[in-house]
């Protein structure tokens, strides 16, 4: 994880944030991560669309403390509002978005009329869509910060919290992945590795990682900081490996050309 020391420095490259990474800062030709990597979780992966439902988490039966229990159950209740917001949401923009496409202008006499009307309105569900996602992570930093008042020892060793404190760092993940805030992403993705072994063990967050490197490796080369550079690229580098391993196996043709290219310091 990056030294907390250089936080600081870290937020003032990211001053510049979306518009300095939707730039490409590689060479033509020359590997990027999206080039050797799956865009998507592997099918089945909780990291999916399909979202883990909080109704597949254990019913908490270790508590013994009764502000816990309710904290547990106010976090649980958040994080259910949630997914079933965003999903319900999501759905409702969908629904828009193809009613429209059978909807007939008649004033829109040209090709460039009906074009400008079709941008027009994608923009339109593109910014619903948006502040959707927003509203979302709001209920899940609140879940966050009720999951963080709870001191019973046993509730977090308990399985039901540890899932449930997954699932709401899962979640949350995916929409700073959307947002494109890679620092978010970083931070997150390293919490929710430390959470348990089992979560270590997934492909997914290793690819996020390595993805979100590169861009604060690109970031860093253009504020001409060697140092972070080299050390968000060598973290790209191990996380690369890492997926590589866990989602195809050390043996496998796949292992052996990313660690290939992870070798000739890409």
């Amino acid at each position: 994880m990056v030294n907390p020391h250089r936080f600081f420095w870290i937020m003032f490259v990211l001053c510049f944030p979306i518009f300095v990474f939707a730039t490409d800062s590689v060479k033509t030709g020359e590997p990027r991560v999206e080039s050797i990597l799956p865009s998507k979780p592997e099918s089945g992966s909780p990291w999916g669309d399909t979202s883990l439902s909080v109704d597949t988490i254990p019913v908490l039966d270790l508590v013994d403390e009764k502000n816990s229990q309710k904290r547990w159950q106010d976090a649980s209740k958040e994080y259910s509002l949630a997914l079933e917001g965003f999903e319900s949401g999501k759905k409702g923009i969908e629904k828009r978005r193809e009613d429209f496409k059978k909807d007939i202008f008649y004033e829109d006499r040209y090709e460039w009329q009906k074009v400008s009307r079709r941008e027009n309105k994608e923009k339109e569900f593109q910014k619903q869509l948006y502040d959707l996602r927003s509203q979302t992570t709001l209920r899940l930093v609140k879940a966050m910060n009720v999951l963080d008042k709870i001191e019973n020892p046993k509730v977090k060793e308990s399985a039901s919290y540890l899932d449930l404190k997954s699932g709401i760092y899962r979640e949350y993940i995916k929409h700073q992945e959307f947002f494109k805030n890679y620092l978010q992403v970083i931070d997150f993705t390293h919490r929710y590795i430390e959470i348990s072994s089992k979560n270590e063990m997934e492909a997914e967050p290793h690819r996020l990682l390595a993805l979100s490197y590169e861009k604060m490796e690109q970031t860093a080369q253009r504020s001409k900081n060697q140092e972070l550079y080299y050390e968000f690229k060598e973290l790209k580098k191990k996380h690369l490996l890492r997926f590589a391993e866990l989602h195809y196996g050390r043996e496998s043709k796949e292992y052996a050309a990313i660690e290939e290219k992870v070798a000739k310091d890409f």
